[in-house]
């Protein structure tokens, strides 16, 4: 094998090894970022514990959950959108936003904010 031969298998060797650290890092950081996903949709956990601090929603007419889960994010009341998002598109109130004006706490979890904005005024008496 000459220096030429030899030269070329290493070059060859080291762009295998590089892309397979390229993938590897990929990989991992991907199932990091999918296992962060999956904790923050399954866990529920609120922004803040104690009180939290309160903040009024308005939620207008046509108004839908990915609009929703953008508003929320921006004010505070959740850490991701996405999460929020599909959370409810997996939740027993996918589709049930009811118009209307809400008092919201950073100390409420995805499951406590959607009671509120889609059960609100379902009170049903019974005759």
């Amino acid at each position: 094998m000459n220096a030429k031969q030899l030269l070329g298998a290493i070059c060859a060797m080291v762009i295998k090894i590089a892309i397979a650290a390229v993938v590897i890092v990929v990989v991992f950081r991907l199932a990091v970022y999918s296992y962060d996903f999956g904790y923050q949709v399954f866990a529920d956990i609120p922004v803040s514990e104690g009180e939290g601090r309160t903040v009024s929603v308005v939620i207008s007419e046509g108004q839908n959950s990915r609009d929703l889960a953008k508003m929320l994010e921006q004010k505070g009341l959740i850490n991701d959108a996405n999460a929020f998002y599909v959370y409810e598109r997996f939740s027993d109130y996918k589709d049930l936003l009811k118009p209307g004006v809400y008092e919201l706490s950073t100390a409420m979890n995805a499951e406590e904010m959607l009671k509120i904005v889609c059960d609100a005024g379902d009170e049903t008496e019974e005759n």
